[in-house]
């Protein structure tokens, strides 16, 4: 597994974020209460990807949104939400960041999409003030990247990740990465409290894509990558 090595591959759980990588001869795992600790633990990695919007736009949808779902394709592709402009990142309630989203943008804020406001203002303040984070930290959806596992554009896989029939669906497209017995290892030791059976999932199809980002040959949408008005990659990768 020479090509997942200094990769992690980062989902949002319930108590922060998990992080999966390959260590040795089986995959670990641990989770990590925010960004900045998560990043500091893994300071040697050379690619950390996470499911988590970065590159923002001030107004307008991203590129990098709408091509996910044309990737995914099918019913997966409403799983893809809209990422937040800039300007409402620091909104405390949901009905605020709807109204101000629509005062900038004509479009409102869903609660979906509220809840993870939080997360994504936590990296995009770590890689606008941290130079070694951006150079290392990359975006990616895990809908694109088991799209892109399953056999590529329009390939997103049917049954939803929190069903039996998904996880499965998921499990086995992972095994022929990093063997069943791997994977199902991993899942069975996080504690579900901790994070449930589809974030730990989601980290390893990120550790994946990692992967590809590490070895040069993952893709991007859009390509070429777009940065925002920060500098910061409007992409999702995989």
């Amino acid at each position: 597994m020479e090509r997942f090595a200094g990769c992690v591959g980062v989902d949002g759980a319930k108590s922060g974020w998990i992080a999966a990588w390959w260590s040795g001869s089986a995959l670990a795992w641990q989770v990590y209460p925010d960004a900045r600790m998560l990043v500091e633990s893994h300071r040697d990695a050379r690619i950390i990807a996470v499911d988590i919007p970065i590159g923002l736009c001030e107004r307008r949808g991203r590129q990098a949104d709408s091509q996910a779902r044309a990737f995914v394709g099918g019913k997966r592709a409403s799983s893809i939400f809209s990422t937040p402009v800039r300007g409402i990142l620091d909104a405390t309630s949901q009905p605020e960041a709807s109204r101000r989203h629509r005062d900038i943008d004509g479009r409102g804020f869903g609660a979906q999409s509220f809840a993870i406001l939080p997360k994504i203002r936590q990296w995009d303040e770590l890689l606008s003030g941290d130079a070694r984070a951006r150079q290392c930290v990359r975006e990616i959806h895990p809908e694109v990247s088991f799209a892109a596992l399953n056999g590529g554009q329009g390939h997103g896989l049917v049954d939803p990740k929190r069903t039996f029939a998904g996880a499965e669906a998921r499990v086995a497209l992972l095994a022929d990465v990093f063997g069943r017995d791997a994977v199902m290892a991993l899942v069975r030791s996080v504690p579900v409290r901790q994070a449930a059976t589809d974030d730990v999932l989601d980290a390893l199809v990120a550790l994946w894509s990692a992967g590809r980002i590490a070895s040069g040959c993952a893709g991007s949408l859009p390509a070429p990558v777009v940065p925002d008005a920060k500098g910061l990659p409007a992409a999702i990768w995989y």
